[in-house]
C-alpha cells in the first residue's frame, strides 16, 4: 500500500489546482466543438464547410510560442503554436471531451487543436488504469490532473462562427449632404 497519493491527498491537490486557475490566474477561453451532424460531409469524408457549436467559457493556463512569419509568392502568413492546459474535474463537470479539429478562441485568435494530452497524473499513478497485481484496495490512489491541448492559429475566413464580411443597411440613414 502506498503511502501518499490516497485519495485525500488527490482532493487536495485538486481543490487548490482548482482555486488558483478558476479565482486567482482566472484566464477565460472560449471553446467551441465540431459539429459532426451539421457539417457536410465529401465522398472522402472531408468538409469544406465545418459547423461549430456556440462558444463555451472554460478556465486554461496558457503557453504561447513566439509568431513565427511565412513569406512566399502569394503573400505573407503569421504561425503561432499555443499550448492549452485545462483542469480534467471542471471539463468533466460541464460534459466536455477536447478531440482534434475543435476550436479554441483566445486573445482575438481562433487555434485548431492538433493534439491532445490526458497522461498527467498525481503521484505517477492512474486510478483508472490498474493492473491489480498487488493486494488491497489500490482503486482510491492517484489522479489524473489534466488535458493538454496543442493548437495553432487558424484563419477566421475558414471558419463558420463569426461572420466576418458583412455591410450595414440603416434604412432610416440619410446622408449629410443632402
Amino acid at each position: 500500500m502506498a503511502l501518499f497519493g490516497s485519495a485525500r491527498d488527490a482532493s487536495l491537490i485538486r481543490s487548490v489546482n482548482r482555486e488558483l486557475i478558476n479565482k486567482y490566474i482566472d484566464t477565460e477561453v472560449g471553446f467551441h466543438k465540431l459539429d459532426l451532424s451539421a457539417s457536410n460531409r465529401n465522398i472522402y469524408d472531408e468538409s469544406d464547410n465545418k459547423v461549430y457549436y456556440a462558444a463555451m467559457k472554460i478556465n486554461s493556463l496558457i503557453l504561447r510560442d513566439t509568431k513565427s512569419s511565412l513569406l512566399d509568392d502569394y503573400g505573407g502568413d503569421v504561425s503561432r503554436v499555443v499550448t492549452f492546459g485545462f483542469l480534467r474535474d471542471d471539463l468533466k463537470d460541464i460534459n466536455i471531451i477536447m478531440e482534434v479539429g475543435d476550436i479554441i478562441q483566445y486573445n482575438g485568435e481562433y487555434h485548431e487543436i492538433d493534439n491532445v494530452s490526458s497522461s498527467e497524473f498525481f503521484a505517477g499513478k492512474n486510478p483508472s488504469l490498474d493492473l491489480g497485481f498487488t493486494l488491497g484496495d489500490r482503486d482510491e490512489f492517484g489522479y489524473n490532473l489534466s488535458v493538454v491541448c496543442e493548437s495553432h492559429v487558424t484563419r477566421k475566413s475558414s471558419l463558420n462562427i463569426q461572420e466576418l464580411r458583412s455591410g450595414i443597411n440603416r434604412s432610416n440613414h440619410i446622408p449629410k449632404n443632402l
